[in-house]
């Protein structure tokens, strides 16, 4: 299995406006792609972040939603405006459990 993290500081005052966007628009996008176990939305209100972490069947899933992909530039596109310092990273998941 994969992870993609996306993480960002949210424009101060517009975090409930993006997560509804996260939940009406981008959460169900992400769930149609082919490879997706599962996503999480974390936020900290106090200093304005989120985290989304993304799990995929594999590498090969994970990297078909990459930032090159219409996918992932449709879902970021979305929320532009709303991000500032955004960090996209790629990892390989080595232990947990559902």
């Amino acid at each position: 299995m994969h992870a993609r993290t996306i993480t960002a500081n949210i424009v101060p005052g517009r975090l409930d406006e993006a997560l509804q966007i996260f939940r009406d628009e981008i959460h169900p996008m992400i769930e149609q792609q082919p490879g997706h176990i599962s996503t999480n939305l974390f936020i900290d209100r106090d200093r304005n972040r989120a985290q989304t972490v993304t799990i995929w069947e594999s590498r090969a899933a994970e990297q078909a939603t990459s930032e090159r992909s219409e996918y992932l530039s449709k879902v970021l596109g979305r929320l532009n405006g709303f991000l500032a310092n955004r960090h996209v990273a790629s990892w390989e998941v080595a232990g947990g459990s559902n």
